[in-house]
């Protein structure tokens, strides 16, 4: 499977990541770890999937009104699953 890309926005209170997925397999796994990480931190962010195509898109999770900044730690762990590295 190859990596998918990330993109990060934080302001205060507010973050945002997009995951640019290039194949359903990715998609998946992008889900699964989602959840799982949602169930870890105790969390519920806005999820939106926006496909381009049949097998291509970007799966984007929001938060608005983080007080606890509780967004980077999430964002980290799941970045750290996927084995994405680096964020435009």
């Amino acid at each position: 499977m190859s990596k998918p890309k990330a993109h990060i926005q934080m302001e205060e209170r507010y973050a945002r990541l997009e995951i640019d997925y290039d194949n359903l397999e990715e998609k998946k796994a992008i889900c699964n770890f989602v959840n799982d990480l949602i169930a870890v931190h105790k969390i519920s962010p806005q999820i939106t999937v926006e496909p381009k195509t049949t097998e291509t898109g970007e799966y984007i999770i929001e938060f608005h009104d983080d007080y606890d900044k509780k967004a980077g730690d999430f964002f980290e762990d799941l970045l750290k699953k996927l084995d994405i590295k680096k964020c435009d």
